[in-house]
């Protein structure tokens, strides 16, 4: 049946909770330019990301539903792809015959959970610009879903079940796709980063990776030509980008390296731009590091993931090591920010090999290093391998490895806390989460609302009428007396139950008398849950691997005067406590005490009548005792 009006398409890619102003939608701006550039009968939309990076599920849900979609295109990454189906499966409610469509490194032909989604439609599996082109194409004509079967590169649900079509050959030449930015269709956000792509290859085939660039050693067109990249750096210069990721597991060996390098250190030779780049360790001689500096290139990752050879054999993983580690020295030479990482639960690796990874790491004069736990991604060998190397892990994102044949759940829980510790990090910071808010507890109104009346503050008392669900943000900060709790939890759970990603940082106005830790604790219980992303990340927080995850949100913060007797650690687990200091006239930071009394930080209010001047040397001070304890500042 033909269709009597334009078909209707909208692109939405959702945030890492911690990093929104980072979640540049490029494979939208991709999907969208390719299939412009084939004058399909189409109208193609991105949600814009005032939405996109900051509205909670409810509000997503109502943006969805006014823009009124015949297709829904997801993209999905690790970090969103619960969300996002979620969110799917409730625009769908409101949408009958909303057809949705997703693809990006989630949609695995190994990765069940997607693919029996009840929201999804049709998956796409690998690049994606020329098989969403052809789809919208034929749903254009008015066919339905079921005639879409057998396209290229897709899996669609069919009676009999999932309805796999052949494999697409990717596009020999990526110079047909055009430049998203160049073509006006992606926004960028202050304080973001741009994201610029230079190939879509990579000769290494390290089991554990999935960049779905591995076409294997030859290169071919396989990468953005130089005036291309420069001309899209150019673009986000002029528009006041300041940090630029080069999207590339090996800029320092593909062609276009030298050119580059030297272009842009006359592009950006007032050093506007700071870039972001992934390297080859192996391969940085000096005149390369000397390239990189000149051109502004500031914070490299460059891997290791362990310095275990049986580790490196298993995972196949091709580093030469006295190599890699010479060529990562000359970068400390140049001042460049090195991001090292260390992979626990890799197949083959032990303590003895962890040992030997940090061990090495000394040896060799490197650091400092993060640690972070194995993710048996969909797609991977080293997920086809599990079984040969005693891999358990979660089912659901991030997919972390929960044990090994040579490492139980606890060894593996005990080597990230004590790596975290002994590279000085907090192993109790929760990697992916947003970071509670320097100012959340600066609330002079009722509520506090950015683009599109999205509500990101929230003062609960019982004067006001508190907002609805579909106008909070992704993350909330509520401040309600804490006498007044239980009056709010009806609100609370309504809130929670339409917004299950929401992160909501709950503070607690308490006297000299703290309520009961169990209290708090059986409260929170009460409340609507559904596990996700952010939950399953947390399960480094749990002593036992059952279930997979740990509840995130709310996080209490309890707010006690600095005269309260209560203490921290009787909280652990339930609530973090903040102390209000109330700092008197002429009074010095008591910078020793505040650090011996513990808790989460200091909410600090200097005294009445002092002038901008001090007010700000004050908290300058201040943020850097913070800085220094991991404590956080809040400021009134």
């Amino acid at each position: 049946m033909e269709r009597m009006e334009k078909l209707r398409v909208l692109l939405v890619q959702l945030p890492v909770p911690a990093s929104p102003a980072l979640n540049t939608p490029l494979a939208a701006g991709y999907l969208k330019a390719y299939a412009e550039a084939r004058s399909l009968d189409a109208e193609i939309a991105i949600l814009p990301r005032a939405i996109a990076d900051d509205a909670g599920d409810a509000a997503l849900v109502e943006a969805i539903v006014a823009h009124a979609p015949h297709v829904l295109g997801l993209s999905l990454y690790t970090w969103n792809s619960e969300r996002a189906l979620a969110i799917a499966a409730r625009a769908r409610q409101r949408l009958p015959g909303l057809i949705v469509i997703a693809g990006g490194p989630e949609v695995q032909p190994d990765n069940a959970w997607v693919l029996e989604h009840p929201a999804l439609d049709v998956a796409v599996v690998g690049e994606g610009e020329q098989t969403f082109a052809e789809l919208l194409e034929r749903l254009s004509t008015g066919v339905p879903t079921s005639a879409l079967a057998g396209t290229p590169g897709t899996l669609i649900r069919g009676a009999g079940g999932l309805i796999a079509g052949p494999e697409r050959v990717a596009l020999s030449d990526l110079a047909v796709i055009p430049s998203p930015y160049l073509a006006g269709h992606l926004e960028l956000v202050p304080d973001g980063m741009q994201l610029v792509e230079v190939s879509r290859w990579c000769p290494y085939s390290c089991s554990f990776c999935l960049y779905g660039r591995a076409m294997g050693p030859r290169l071919g067109n396989r990468y953005f030509g130089l005036e291309r990249v420069l001309a899209e750096v150019a673009w986000g210069k002029a528009r006041g980008v300041r940090t630029v990721h080069f999207v590339e597991a090996n800029l320092n060996l593909v062609p276009i390296f030298w050119p580059l390098m030297r272009a842009l250190a006359d592009l950006n030779a007032d050093r506007q731009i700071t870039f972001y780049a992934e390297l080859r360790g192996e391969h940085l001689s000096d005149s390369v590091v000397e390239a990189l500096d000149a051109a502004n290139v500031r914070v490299v990752e460059v891997g290791l993931q362990t310095a275990n050879p049986a580790a490196l054999r298993a995972a196949r993983r091709r580093t030469d090591l006295a190599k890699w580690a010479a060529g990562t020295r000359r970068l400390y030479t140049r001042g460049i920010e090195v991001l090292l990482d260390v992979i626990l639960g890799l197949p083959a690796d032990d303590t003895t090999g962890i040992a030997e990874t940090l061990a090495f790491l000394d040896r060799e004069r490197l650091g400092p290093y993060d640690t972070f736990m194995l993710q048996v991604l969909p797609g991977t060998l080293v997920r086809r391998e599990a079984p040969d190397f005693g891999l358990v892990f979660q089912d659901r994102p991030p997919y972390f490895v929960l044990a090994t044949d040579r490492l139980s759940f606890d060894e593996l829980r005990r080597l990230r806390r004590e790596l975290k510790l002994g590279a000085g990090l907090d192993p109790d910071t929760l990697d992916g989460a947003p970071r509670p808010r320097p100012l959340a507890l600066a609330c002079h109104t009722s509520e506090e609302s950015g683009q599109h009346g999205i509500i990101h503050r929230v003062l609960l008392d019982d004067r006001t009428t508190p907002p609805t669900a579909e106008h909070l943000a992704a993350h909330v900060d509520v401040l309600l007396p804490a006498e007044a709790l239980e009056r709010h939890t009806e609100t609370i759970a309504e809130w929670i139950a339409a917004n299950p990603a929401t992160v909501i940082d709950l503070y607690l106005l308490a006297g000299s008398a703290a309520p009961p830790a169990a209290a708090l604790q059986n409260w929170r219980a009460t409340l609507p849950f559904t596990p996700g992303y952010l939950d399953r990340v947390a399960i480094t927080t749990r002593e036992t691997p059952e279930p997979a995850f740990a509840r995130v949100s709310p996080r209490l913060f309890l707010v006690l005067p600095w005269s309260s007797q209560a203490e921290p650690a009787d909280f652990a687990g339930v609530a973090e406590v903040i102390w209000r200091y109330d700092l008197a006239p002429g009074e010095t930071l008591p910078l020793g005490a505040w650090r011996a009394a513990g808790g989460a930080g200091i909410w600090l209010h200097p005294p009445p009548g002092v002038s901008a001047d001090e007010r700000d040397a004050l908290f300058a001070e201040a943020r850097a005792w913070a800085s220094t304890t991991g404590q956080i500042l809040f400021e009134a």
